[in-house]
């Protein structure tokens, strides 16, 4: 099974060495817990690695992606000059309008990743039909995409996605978490088929390079 590298420092060689190609992985974590963080440094392995890549944001606008990534060295400018990066800023409607944009955007390259942050923004603007969201997934499947969805969770709630459906529909899970009282954060892989892999959750540290985890 051919896996893709996720550039996240340490998650690989907890993963048999990638995302299986192919894979709609949801991204959850309350706020703070580095999911964008995860999903641009996702793209930009990508972008290294010769795969051209689209970040959908329901949240901040382009120019917040561009200088959100530069903070970590990634120049995301240098990548849509050529073409191998699409940044998408819209506001949430729903998955069809989503769907639509990215086979427009299919037309003028063959890209291999994609990241949405978040799906929660669309499922709070009405859409959770379990039966949806995995025609979406399908769909990325389709069109060859290996995809990074993002999702909120609520302090205290139950779930690994804010919709409650999610989890159950997507190929891998993988939770951020926060520990406030021992300033620490945390990544588990709570889900990946065709992958063995930990249920421990590992510690995990924001570095001038992105994320990382494993000891520290």
């Amino acid at each position: 099974m051919k896996r893709l590298k996720s550039g996240i420092d340490g998650l690989d060689a907890l993963i048999e060495g990638g995302i299986p190609e192919g894979f709609s992985v949801l991204v959850s974590g309350t706020p703070g817990s580095c999911k964008t963080i995860f999903a641009l440094q996702y793209i930009n392995k990508g972008l290294e690695e010769g795969e051209p890549g689209i970040f959908i944001t329901f949240e901040q606008s382009r120019n917040d992606i561009v200088m959100q990534a530069k903070e970590f060295g990634w120049d995301f400018e240098k990548y849509e000059k050529s073409g191998n990066l699409k940044i998408i800023s819209m506001w949430p409607q729903n998955f069809d309008t989503v769907l639509t944009k990215i086979n427009e955007l299919r037309k003028e390259t063959y890209f291999r990743r994609i990241a949405i942050d978040s799906i929660t923004n669309v499922i709070l603007n009405g859409t959770t039909d379990r039966e949806l969201i995995h025609s979406v997934m399908s769909k990325l499947k389709e069109l060859g995409m290996t995809a990074i969805m993002t999702s909120e969770l609520l302090e205290g709630g139950k779930g690994l996605s804010r919709d409650g459906v999610s989890e159950f529909v997507a190929d891998g899970v993988i939770v951020l978490t926060l520990q406030e009282a021992l300033d620490t954060r945390k990544m588990q892989v709570r889900k990946m088929r065709s992958t063995s892999h930990t249920l421990k959750p590992q510690l995990m540290e924001i570095t001038d390079r992105g994320l990382r985890v494993g000891k520290q």
